[in-house]
């Protein structure tokens, strides 16, 4: 088995809806998509993923996932 781990190591994140970057950092989980096959080998891929709280209060969006 081959196992990959990845998390962004970006100061922040700009919210999709809004376009404002956000450094307010709102906690974190480990996202896994479906495992894939390489070389015969299965490949275990866990993404470190962050959620972050959009700094404009306008916006309708609260928070959002880098």
């Amino acid at each position: 088995m081959v196992r990959v781990d990845a998390r962004c190591v970006a100061d922040g994140a700009v919210c999709p809806v809004c376009g404002i970057g956000s450094t307010r950092f709102h906690g974190s989980y480990p996202r896994c998509p479906s495992d894939v096959p390489s070389g015969g080998r299965r490949v275990v891929l866990q993404l470190g993923v962050r959620r972050f709280t959009c700094g404009n209060s306008g916006c309708a969006r609260r928070t959002f996932v880098e």
